[in-house]
Order: structure tokens, then C-alpha cells, then sequence
């Protein structure tokens, strides 16, 4: 295009002001026609094509933040550790406390000394599900549903199940009248002797 057609004012004009007929440089139309291009290309990978969809998008940027957060944040504690829970069974008023809903809540399974009626007998030194004062603790949170036991986390707060769960332990070496046989195994793995029969005896 020559200076001339380029720079030819239009036959038009408003209040004496006239217009150059001045097309854009071929350079800028060259780049809208590849946005032009590129939107196509993008609605067709995203829209129709393999590309993935917000939702996805979301899902995963979702799933990074909240591993990022998990990695952030501090380390949650794992419950109360052996020794703050032995530390439990030295304070007479907790301890108190702990036998009174001991009375309420465990006597009719395991008697008022712990000596075992339905459940077993938490008097000696073997133990069905662990004998530690933290397996203790998870046994009466969580219960043992099969045999019966229901989870104390849903009615007692975490703090009293910690004063249960000591309170149990110094019921340890007691030795009631008229205990259950002993369960389970003992500190050392070592089974419980099976209980004499009548014809044993």
C-alpha cells in the first residue's frame, strides 16, 4: 500500500474534522488473529477434548491445599502418654472421682471390685485387648462392640476416660473374692492358664 492510499483522508468528516484512513500495522493483526486461534484451540482441548474439567481442576487444587495444610500443620498428639496417665492414679481426688462413675457405669460387667461378672476380671495381670494404661484407655473409649463393651468416648468426656483408665489399673493385684478366671495374656505374651474344670479338682 502505497503512502498516498495509506495516508487518504475519508470522504466524511464531523465539524470540519476530517479522518485518515490509517490501517492497523499487519504485525497486530497477525497477533489478533492467533488469540483468535488459540481460544479456538482452548474451548476444543477443555470443551470437547481431553483437557480436564473445572471440576477436576478444583478437586485437585483442593486436594494439594489440603496436603499442603496437612504438612503445615503441627502434628496432632496421640492421646495422653503412659506416664501422664500413671501420673493419674497418685491424685486421690481424681482417683475418687473415677471410682464413682466406676460405680455407675462398669460395676455391672465387672463387678464393684473389678473382679469380672460378664466382662473380665480387670484384677489380675491378663488383659484381652492390652494391658498398658494407654491400651486400656483406647479399650474403654472405644468399647470392644462384639463382646458387648460400648465405646465410653460417646458418653464420657476424654478427661474422665483418662481417670477411668487409671482408676483400672490400681484395681490391678486386688485380689477380690470370688474372681473371674483370668483372660487373655499377660505384660509378658504369656497366655492364661486355662481355669480348673470339675473333674480336675
Amino acid at each position: 500500500m502505497s503512502p498516498t492510499e495509506r495516508d487518504r483522508l475519508l470522504e466524511h468528516d464531523y465539524d470540519g474534522i476530517k479522518e485518515y484512513d490509517n490501517p492497523l500495522p499487519s504485525w497486530w493483526s497477525w497477533i489478533f488473529v492467533a488469540t483468535i486461534v488459540f481460544s479456538l484451540g482452548y474451548w476444543g482441548y477443555y470443551q470437547i477434548g481431553p483437557g480436564p474439567s473445572l471440576i477436576a481442576e478444583y478437586e485437585r487444587e483442593m486436594g494439594e491445599q489440603a496436603a499442603l495444610q496437612a504438612k503445615l500443620a503441627p502434628a496432632a498428639t496421640e492421646g495422653p502418654s503412659e506416664e501422664s496417665m500413671r501420673a493419674l492414679t497418685r491424685d486421690a481426688k481424681i482417683m475418687a472421682s473415677a471410682k464413682e462413675v466406676f460405680a455407675t457405669r462398669c460395676v455391672p460387667c465387672h463387678g464393684p471390685q473389678g473382679q469380672g461378672i460378664i466382662g473380665p476380671n480387670l484384677t489380675d495381670d491378663y488383659w484381652l485387648h492390652g494391658s498398658t494404661l494407654v491400651a486400656i484407655r483406647k479399650t474403654i473409649n472405644d468399647g470392644v462392640i462384639e463382646k458387648g463393651m460400648i465405646p465410653w468416648k460417646d458418653q464420657l468426656k476424654p478427661a474422665e476416660i483418662d481417670a477411668m483408665a487409671a482408676y483400672v489399673a490400681t484395681l490391678r493385684g486386688t485380689n477380690p473374692p470370688n474372681p473371674k478366671p483370668p483372660q487373655g495374656v499377660n505384660g509378658k505374651g504369656e497366655v492364661a492358664p486355662e481355669a480348673p474344670t470339675a473333674a480336675s479338682k
